[in-house]
């Protein structure tokens, strides 16, 4: 099986951070953060298996 990691992007996360709103509340940087968890799966093209892994572990997290 091959690490999950294998698959993120080399491009830093994060950088979409400063183009989020300053003022933004608690609810509102959930849901930002889910968007970004998303989003960094989808793009991680994982096969099925791979796929439900990560993803019953960041439901498992609450996050998604």
């Amino acid at each position: 099986m091959s690490n999950i990691l294998d698959h993120i992007a080399p491009t830093p996360v994060l950088d979409v951070v400063d183009d989020w709103p300053r003022s933004t509340t608690r609810t509102e940087w959930f849901r930002l953060t889910r968007d970004l968890i998303q989003s960094v799966i989808a793009d991680m093209d994982l096969d099925p298996d791979s796929l439900s892994q990560v993803e019953e572990a960041f439901i498992s997290a609450g996050l998604l």
